[in-house]
C-alpha cells in the first residue's frame, strides 16, 4: 500500500509539472516585435508574461522559440526590474531566464527571495520548482547571502 501512494505521488507530481508547462503563455507590454531570424519575440516597456500560477514582470522580456518548427517558447528573458511570481514565493533581481520545460529560474542582480515574512537577499538564485531546491549565492567578491526568518 505504502508503495502504491509512494507511486501515485509521483505521477501527481510528473502531471502537475507536466501541465503546467503546457499551459499557454500570455505576454502583454507596451509594445512588441518579432525577429524571425532569432526564434524571439520581444516585449517591451512593462512587459508582462503569464502561464498558469507564474507570473514575470520586467522592462523587457524575450520570448525564445525552441529550434524546431513547433513555435513552442523555450524560454523566458526578463531585463531590468524583474519580478518573478510563483507558489507563493516573490523574488526581484536584474535579470532573469526562466526554463520553462524545465520549471526553472535563475535570476542575477540585486536578487531578493520573499515567502510570507522571510526573506533571503543575494546575487544569483536559482530555483528548481520540480525539485523543491532553491540556490542562492552571493557574489564572487565580499558579498554574503543574508536571510531573515521569522520563528514563532
Amino acid at each position: 500500500m505504502k508503495k502504491i501512494s509512494i507511486v501515485l505521488l509521483f505521477l501527481f507530481l510528473y502531471l502537475n509539472a507536466y501541465s503546467q508547462a503546457r499551459k499557454p503563455i500570455e505576454i502583454i507590454a507596451d509594445s512588441m516585435q518579432w525577429n524571425k531570424q532569432l526564434g524571439q519575440a520581444i516585449a517591451t516597456g512593462n512587459a508582462r508574461a503569464i502561464q498558469g500560477e507564474t507570473t514575470i514582470k520586467a522592462n523587457k522580456i524575450i520570448a525564445v522559440l525552441s529550434e524546431d518548427n513547433s513555435q513552442q517558447i523555450k524560454e523566458l528573458q526578463a531585463i531590468g526590474k524583474v519580478v518573478f511570481l510563483k507558489d507563493r514565493q516573490l523574488a526581484t533581481g536584474d535579470k532573469a531566464t526562466y526554463y520553462i520545460n524545465q520549471e526553472k529560474v535563475i535570476i542575477r542582480g540585486n536578487v531578493e527571495l520573499k515567502r510570507d515574512d522571510n526573506i533571503i537577499k543575494g546575487e544569483k538564485l536559482i530555483i528548481d520548482f520540480l525539485t523543491g531546491l532553491s540556490k542562492m549565492e552571493g557574489s564572487g567578491t565580499n558579498q554574503k547571502v543574508k536571510m531573515k526568518y521569522i520563528t514563532e
